[in-house]
């Protein structure tokens, strides 16, 4: 069950967007050059020499993390560095995290500034499959940026996503990097500054705390002898090095977060002046079998004057602030309400005012929130959002505030709800044969393991709204195509519930039309082609989606690491971190700047009718795609010389007239298919030429998608076939033999890059 109480409240704030890795990354080097004392990086992946930096904004990608690192432990700077370390990060993926952590400490010179952690999980036993998904960096905990991307390949992009481009990174031309650059990425960032932006660091030094206080770390250490000998059965790099830099991970720790101020007056007798004791007592919050440190008194000078005290101290991941603060002064013992002046007199005669502010915000969170649920108009505020469990939070169980956060969100909606996410994998119910009883092994044609419940609760917001006749829509953008892992389960999610809306209007014969109450979405791209490329012509290409963001009503909005699957949702496998922003402008801004990137212009698009007029754009971009190169959208096909086939094949890995449909005649056949739609492994890129076309005048990179693109769902990948955890397929009994519905299937859980 999820724990009730939530680490970090409400707190006003400012926030902006970076669309795509090109702003970011710029964004991310000011910060670094401006850092005066601390710089925390939580990443899922690094690659701290791959030039994504720009020294001039006009000029080309010329450095590298590790030259901002550098800079900044040499003139003084704490940089803090978390990655991660499962079982099957080397072995299996390959991740080798341990000599890139090696080379990044060595090229500051060993520099102490420099510290650096895999976490291992807090359980003896090491996490096999699970991770910390996180992707957050904050500087003099000022400055926070929170939300997909880190500091790896691929990840450099602008919101055209135009290719061939000289500013990004640059690698050799080849059959998987047609256009000399990495696959197309789509992502988003907030950048937040105030309170919220302490408790992205607090998250880092919680978890770095407790992490070398467990039964992990020392595993971690007992066990590098056998994973040096492990990791050069395996290949790895370096695997014999000394990875000096392993011994100093707790050697030092971050320091405590701030917890709030003590907003204190003294008015003494008279005229005069006294110094008093203080004791404040921290509050103890901090995560289990740490202990919070005990504050210094401090003398304090009786003026009259108010003066704000800072408290410090650990915070665990589940655990909230308290209401009000005990702290002694001259021999007196007081409690400080949040929200309120306590007013006391001393023994001598002289008067005490005090009052607890929690993060250091005068408003107490609880008005804070209220204030918050206002709308639009209200003041800004911002939550720092969880998921994650003890492994990787060093919490007592499983904390799923972003699931709870998003089921919440889509229940109150009332206009509409605008989706970005990477995945699209829950639990509904269905009408159809092949989608229904998803979770009974010896039923299902589709099985799907997720559960869940964001597509059912969208799914009954969507029906309610058809219902009553109401001006609503949702729109969700997902993905063309995706990595081998996590493709079946977004094939699965999006196939299946587009055909349950679908039978939701059929059924009960309503009048509307359901595409203007819910659309699926996808980005790709067509380019001229110079001949040096294959050309002259013009090439087509999904751009794999990887932004995970959901605004309702313009109201409020979420944006932060977590997709809409199992594995960042329940709370008890991946870790992830998200912010939470109701009221002010950023809802808005934040849906706006992503429309600007997609469509070109966010203003051709209506708030009050979303579905129905990102329809009309999309749809717009599909007749001149078809019109200039005959690839038609959301059918599938595509057209040359008057023969139309279908466009993209799809091949199950038991490819038998009775569990496949053969894939022999469409006109990209399977792999090919995904990688051109966007779903390259790693940074693998192909396009799809038509010779003598001319490339389309598009509005942005927004196209229609529907069922028919891709077909039936089928299993794609060997592990699918051996863990319950992946996937599971059948003949139908059902369904007789050849029929396309006899088919294999998975669950959510399958993505090995997440």
């Amino acid at each position: 069950a999820a724990l009730p109480a939530r680490a970090f409240e409400m707190v006003p704030c400012n926030a902006t967007t970076e669309d795509c890795g090109m702003d970011f990354f710029q964004a991310v080097h000011h910060q670094f050059l401006i850092a005066q004392r601390e710089v925390v990086v939580m990443p899922f992946f690094i690659r701290p020499e791959l030039k994504i930096f720009r020294s001039r904004e006009d000029g080309p990608a010329d450095m590298t993390l590790t030259d901002l690192v550098v800079q900044a432990v040499r003139r003084g700077v704490d940089v803090w560095i978390m990655g991660w370390d499962n079982a099957a990060s080397e072995k299996f993926l390959p991740f080798h995290q341990d000599s890139v952590y090696e080379k990044l400490f060595e090229a500051t010179g060993n520099n102490r500034n420099l510290h650096l952690m895999l976490d291992t999980s807090r359980n003896f036993v090491a996490s096999l499959y699970y991770l910390p998904h996180i992707k957050s960096y904050v500087f003099d905990r000022k400055v926070a940026f929170v939300g997909g991307l880190d500091f790896a390949e691929n990840r450099l992009d602008t919101p055209q996503h135009v290719r061939p481009d000289w500013r990004l990174v640059q690698v050799q031309k080849d059959g998987s990097h047609m256009s000399g650059n990495e696959k197309p990425w789509q992502d988003d960032m907030i950048r937040i500054t105030g309170p919220a932006a302490e408790h992205v660091a607090m998250i880092l030094i919680e978890r770095w705390w407790t992490y070398c206080k467990s039964e992990g770390y020392l595993r971690s250490q007992a066990t590098r002898p056998f994973d040096a000998m492990a990791d050069a059965l395996w290949g790895v790099e370096r695997s014999f090095s000394a990875s000096k830099w392993k011994g100093y991970q707790c050697s030092s720790l971050p320091e405590p977060g701030l917890l709030g101020e003590l907003r204190l007056s003294i008015t003494p007798v008279g005229s005069t002046t006294r110094q008093y004791q203080l004791q404040v007592d921290t509050p103890k919050i901090q995560s289990d079998g740490l202990e919070q440190a005990v504050a210094r008194p401090v003398a304090f000078v009786a003026n009259g004057a108010v003066t704000a005290i800072p408290v410090r101290g650990l915070r665990g991941l589940d655990r909230a602030l308290p209401a009000g603060l005990s702290f002694t002064v001259g021999g007196a013992a007081v409690r400080a309400p949040a929200g309120r002046d306590v007013v006391q007199q001393l023994q001598d005669g002289a008067v005490l005012r005090a009052r607890w502010a929690p993060n250091g915000v005068e408003q107490p969170p609880a008005a804070a929130a209220a204030a918050g649920a206002a709308g639009a108009g209200a003041e800004q505020t911002c939550r720092v959002i969880l998921s994650g469990d003890r492994d990787w939070m060093g919490v007592k169980g499983p904390v799923t505030e972003n699931y709870q956060e998003h089921i919440k969100m889509i229940r109150e909606a009332k206009r509409f709800i605008f989706i970005e996410n990477q995945y699209f994998s829950t639990d509904f119910p269905a009408m159809s044969h092949e989608c229904s009883n998803s979770h009974f092994r010896g039923q299902a044609v589709l099985y799907s393991g997720a559960t869940n419940r964001v597509g059912e609760v969208l799914l009954d917001r969507i029906k309610r709204a058809g219902r009553r006749g109401e001006k609503f829509s949702v729109v969700v953008i997902i993905p063309l195509g995706t990595e081998p892992g996590s493709f079946y389960p977004n094939l699965r999610g999006t196939y299946c519930f587009e055909q349950a809306v679908q039978q939701v209007w059929e059924k009960e014969g309503l009048q509307s039309d359901w595409r203007d109450y819910f659309s699926f979405f996808f980005l790709g791209n067509a380019v001229s082609v110079p001949a040096k490329m294959g050309g002259p012509g013009a090439a087509f290409y999904g751009i794999f989606l990887h932004t995970k963001v959901i605004v309702v009503d313009d109201e409020v909005a979420i944006i932060g690491s977590a997709n809409i699957n199992d594995r960042s949702l329940n709370g008890d496998r991946d870790a992830e971190v998200g912010v939470k922003v109701k009221g002010g402008t950023y809802p808005r801004r934040l849906r706006e700047r992503i429309l600007d990137g997609n469509i070109g212009n966010s203003s051709l698009v209506d708030p009050s009718n979303l579905a129905a007029s990102l329809n009309a754009v999309a749809n717009a971009n599909a007749k001149a795609l078809y019109d200039s190169m005959g690839i038609q959208f959301p059918q599938g096909t595509y057209t040359k010389d008057g023969k139309t086939t279908h466009f993209f094949g799809l091949k199950g890995l038991m490819n038998l007239p009775a569990l496949n449909t053969d894939d022999t005649f469409a006109t990209l056949q399977y792999p090919d298919s995904r990688v051109v739609a966007g779903g390259g492994g790693g940074d693998h890129f192909k396009w799809f030429l038509v010779p003598g076309a001319a490339a389309p005048k598009l509005h942005g990179v927004l196209f229609p998608w529907s069922r028919d693109i891709w077909g039936m769902p089928k299993m794609t990948q060997l592990p699918q076939m051996f863990s319950s955890e992946f996937n599971w397929r059948r003949l139908s009994e059902e369904f007789g033999e050849g029929n396309e519905a006899a088919v294999q299937a998975g669950s959510e859980r399958d993505a090995l890059i997440v």
